[in-house]
């Protein structure tokens, strides 16, 4: 059974008396547990609607989603959704709610009765796991926004989610902290959580095992990085290749012949290196 399964999902938003947008339109796909899944598309486009619709946060108009078996139309489970399906989200400073960020990560467990022995292991293995560890005793204020951001995962993880949605969690970040984030995301997927990164960034995307594009709302394409790259339906989606890609596609233009669909740097460099041998 897949981790997550979406059948012909659709949600519309009401914009006014008797008015209606629908922003998604028959999505379905699934995901096994521990992929790492980047779903991207241009503003509009639906991504951060469906990351609520994976989080139960929005239950679809029409459709089902369905988190490890659990419909999240059922009221009941709501709870039980949002603990296998934890969020993180664009602005981590939305997300903290102590000043301490030890206790900031606790916050959670706490909140859901969680035995104090547990949560102090829970806070170390959290913190341990994004690399916070010696900032346990700070202030959050005194952090960049990099580390705020990994701060707000470990909140997430104290919770000890089976899946964890990156809701654009990096679109806020200058590069080096956009960096900090796809590496704890990386780290975190090889432990076996699944992984779904809500992003617009082709070149975050190429990092992922696989690639999911939506347009207005509708699902266009869905496959490796090398298969979605190769598709000129990226840019009739509004995408830019990553830079790499690009200039792959331009040396080929000047009889470069790559042996397949260059996603990033070392792929690049292994290809023209291959062709000046």
């Amino acid at each position: 059974m897949p981790q997550i399964e979406l059948n012909n999902a659709s949600y519309s938003y009401r914009v006014g008396e008797g008015q209606t947008v629908r922003a998604l339109r028959g999505v379905s796909f699934s995901v096994e547990k521990g992929e790492f899944v980047a779903l991207t598309g241009m503003n509009g486009s639906g991504k951060s609607t469906l990351a609520k619709l994976l989080n139960g946060l929005f239950t679809p108009s029409a459709g089902d989603v369905l988190i490890e078996g659990i419909n999240t139309r059922d009221e009941e489970r709501t709870f039980d959704i949002r603990r296998k399906a934890g969020m993180v989200f664009q602005n981590p400073d939305n997300q903290m709610v102590a000043t301490v960020i030890e206790d900031d990560v606790a916050f959670g467990p706490e909140n859901v009765g969680i035995p104090r022995e547990e949560i102090v292991e829970r806070v170390d293995w959290a913190l341990e796991a994004v690399g916070m560890s010696e900032f346990r005793k700070r202030s959050a204020s005194k952090l960049s926004g990099g580390q705020k951001q990994r701060v707000a995962i470990a909140g997430v993880l104290a919770m000890k989610p089976d899946i964890i949605i990156f809701d654009e969690s990096t679109s806020m970040l200058d590069p080096e902290g956009r960096a900090e984030i796809m590496e704890v995301a990386k780290k975190l997927n090889a432990t076996g959580i699944t992984v779904i990164s809500i992003t617009h960034n082709m070149d975050e995307a190429a990092q992922a095992d696989r690639i999911i594009v939506l347009r207005k709302g509708r699902l266009v394409l869905d496959g490796t990085p090398k298969e979605v790259f190769a598709s000129p339906e990226v840019e009739a989606c509004g995408l830019a290749l990553p830079p790499a890609t690009e200039l792959a596609r331009m040396l080929t233009e000047r009889g470069f012949a790559f042996s397949e669909t260059v996603t990033d740097e070392d792929g690049l460099v292994e290809g023209i290196c291959a062709q000046l041998n």
